[in-house]
């Protein structure tokens, strides 16, 4: 077999073969051409050669002395099985002969040759393969192989760079995991081995921009051998959906994000003045109205009520004050080039306004109208104008069709149509969409979170989300950040500034569109299956970006990290004041991939030595309404103090007739003292314990977080589920970014 002696020595230039097969237009290589390709990476493949006669193909069998496969091959054939062209099991000269007509036969000239090979005796199958995605550029696939490969669909995608942690997590990620492990009196499948095929697939996508789609089906196991024993090679069809090629050391289009001086943020080569946008230190408002229910009113309404501390400037040539504010006909009639210029007037007006900004040195600039590209053709020739009279002015451009910007450290609410005044705290929101970002921020207001930052980033003529989540990396104010997106122009750019922002501060994302519509047609088995959902949440696992479905989640679990100590494991204690609840959190538990904690007989004895003798004796705790004498804080500290457990989940100590309330509490209801002294209580036992505690009230309450009991604030979450939820994703992100 060629590569037996493990040789992984990679080229760092164009293969000639492919190079010369994508000159002739050719859709792919041959299935001879595709495995010397494969060699030259130094993945194995099985001995052959391709012949063109029958008397060759004996000769062939003759000389590898073993049994052999024939295949026919030709770059315009990529499924050989279905089309007949595969003769199994060849054991002689004479088989060889008939097996070589019946080929040429079914072929019917459409065969270069036929490829000769030795049989190779196996034990599993698997796929290696890499597709070149218009957004993300290379993705690999791994997972179960052989002719029911779609059928299966056990696939796990990432992005280069690969190595073994990636390739261990792709393994983890397959529903048929354990089928690569020992099994059935088979060794394990070596992962390093496996991880040099995945990285050789890696390399030549990223020498051969030619290359869209590889697919290395099936991989056989072959004892302690992994061999490709067939290979497809599909040419072009990445440059003509605009991906851009790939190299290891860069790892795709965009470079990793660098802060430059003065608060620009710089990734890749576009700079943008984001301190201006959430630091002005003034702001001119064109399109400026005493009419709230415009958005040159509202917003100003809102700066003004927001209690913005500089300088703020109505703009509108119609009246002589706005809000008992002194208005100017121009931006060049004001005193100062403003830092921000917020723009609620539409079409070529804004245009000319950005233009304007560029000319009087204005940092930045908010569009806040709509009728651009979301329109149609005529909008987004609008908007590529907008966008390059910013350009040429070294104006930051955010929007348009947006709802603007907050930043509650500055007191600036630069907010059109709604009122939002959050409390001031550590999760930052960059939202494509402005109702779901203000969406956010009302469940945050109403529920006591708070907020540092929100960006509503609507087309993203120039500044884009990733621009934003760059910016936030380096802001201290900022602890946690919710992204809501729908369309990503640059996939690769995100996931290279997330790999980089998550070891620091935890990134939620919100996904719209994530369902499939369709799948292109594919060449390959990996085409078909690489769906941009699917390439999407591999992408984000990888970059460590957490992954939320609902909104009210994203908040339950960036609430979760940004307040509560990191979790060290997935053990779990429950801690409920009745049984159901805590069956049911059980399940939710075990079902979310976390685990229930298994207390240690003295942590049992010892709170059997605070309830009656018909408390549930083992974890979920059953108080079973037992809440005098302090004993709920007493059993809290009991489990928090335990080794074995990494969490506490508890139920309705909070909200319930039991702890104080008259009438079981009131939807919105504040707490009492009993229960204000509880929560004190959680807030020391998280600092000294390092653990994560997280509530569910019985009844609802005024707040979900309480900053002010500790320096870890207790939080609470509406259902056991919710919890659970958060908890889950919590501790998946911990576990991953730890050390």
């Amino acid at each position: 077999m060629l590569g037996d002696d493990g040789d992984m020595t990679v080229k760092r230039n164009p293969s000639p073969l492919v190079a010369r097969a994508a000159r002739e237009g050719r859709g792919a290589l041959d299935e001879g051409e595709a495995k010397a390709l494969l060699a030259a990476y130094g993945i194995p493949t099985p001995l052959g050669t391709v012949v063109h006669s029958a008397q060759e193909a004996a000769a062939a069998v003759a000389a590898l002395g073993r049994r052999c496969v024939l295949k026919g091959v030709g770059s315009d054939i990529q499924h050989k099985s279905d089309a007949g062209l595969v003769e199994l099991d060849v054991r002689d000269t004479s088989a060889a002969r008939a097996a070589y007509h019946r080929i040429a036969d079914r072929a019917a000239g459409r065969v270069a040759g036929v490829l000769v090979e030795e049989w190779v005796p196996h034990e599993r199958e698997l796929l290696v393969g890499m597709q070149r995605d218009a957004r993300f550029g290379p993705v690999l696939a791994l997972g179960i192989g052989g002719i029911f490969t779609e059928a299966v669909d056990d696939v796990a995608f990432a992005l280069p760079p690969i190595d073994g942690r990636v390739v261990r997590e792709m393994v983890g990620s397959l529903h048929t995991s354990r089928m690569l492990g020992v099994t059935r009196g088979l060794p394990a499948v070596d992962l390093e081995q496996l991880t040099e095929v995945v990285s050789a697939v890696a390399q030549l996508a990223a020498d051969n921009p030619h290359v869209s789609e590889v697919d290395v089906n099936p991989l056989l196991v072959a004892g302690p051998h992994l061999v490709a024993a067939d290979a497809l090679v599909v040419l072009d069809g990445g440059r003509k959906e605009g991906a851009a090629p790939g190299r290891l050391t860069e790892a795709g289009s965009g470079r990793p994000a660098e802060t430059g001086p003065a608060g620009a943020t710089r990734v890749g080569d576009r700079a943008h003045d984001l301190d201006a946008v959430f630091l002005p230190r003034s702001v001119a408002v064109v399109g400026a109205s005493d009419d709230e229910a415009k958005w040159g009113g509202s917003v100003m309404r809102n700066l003004i009520d927001g209690g913005f501390a500089g300088t703020l400037y109505p703009v509108n040539p119609k009246a002589a004050t706005i809000f008992g504010l002194t208005a100017s006909p121009s931006l060049d009639a004001l005193p100062e080039a403003p830092d921000l210029a917020i723009v609620a007037l539409a079409g070529a007006h804004a245009v000319r306004v950005v233009e304007e900004c560029g000319r009087l040195g204005v940092r930045a600039a908010i569009v806040i109208a709509a009728g651009f590209a979301e329109t149609g053709e005529d909008g987004a020739a609008l908007q590529r104008e907008l966008a390059e009279a910013a350009r040429r002015g070294g104006v930051t451009l955010v929007g348009p069709n947006c709802m603007g910007v907050l930043c509650t450290g500055a007191k600036l609410n630069a907010v059109g149509f709604v009122t939002l005044r959050p409390a001031p705290g550590p999760i930052s929101v960059v939202s494509q969409s402005g109702n779901i970002g203000t969406q956010l921020l009302m469940s945050a207001e109403r529920e006591g979170i708070g907020v540092q930052k929100l960006i509503s980033s609507g087309n993203q003529a120039c500044t884009d989300a990733t621009d934003v989540l760059a910016y936030l990396a380096d802001d201290e104010a900022t602890g946690a950040v919710i992204m809501y997106l729908e369309g990503v122009a640059d996939g690769r750019r995100l996931f290279d500034v997330a790999r980089a922002v998550a070891p620091r501060k935890p990134v939620v994302v919100v996904r719209g569109g994530r369902s499939d519509a369709g799948r292109r047609a594919a060449s390959s088995h990996t085409g078909a299956l690489a769906g941009s959902g699917r390439v999407f949440a591999a992408a984000a696992r990888q970059a460590r970006i957490i992954l939320a479905d609902e909104p009210d989640d994203a908040l339950d679990v960036a609430t979760v990290l940004a307040y509560l100590p990191r979790a060290a494991g997935p053990r779990v204690a429950i801690v409920s004041l009745g049984g159901g609840w805590g069956v049911m959190t059980a399940d939710a538990v075990e079902e979310s991939g976390l685990a229930l904690a298994r207390l240690p007989d003295d942590v049992l004895a010892a709170v059997g030595g605070l309830l009656p003798p018909f408390w549930s004796h083992g974890n979920p705790i059953d108080l079973v309404a037992t809440v005098s004498h302090g004993v709920p804080e007493k059993v809290v500290e009991l489990v928090a103090s335990c080794a074995e457990v990494d969490a506490v989940v508890t139920l309705a100590l909070i909200g319930s007739p039991s702890s104080g309330r008259s009438g079981g509490g009131r939807a919105g209801a504040g707490l009492n003292e009993r229960e204000l002294a509880l929560l004190r209580h959680f807030a020391a036992l998280m600092e000294r314990t390092g653990k994560p505690i997280v509530s569910v009230p019985l009844t609802p309450v005024a707040r979900s977080v309480y900053p002010e009991l500790g320096v870890c604030a207790p939080v609470l979450l509406r259902t056991p589920g919710a919890a659970v939820r958060a908890l889950a994703k919590a501790v998946w992100y911990a576990t991953r970014t730890a050390g």
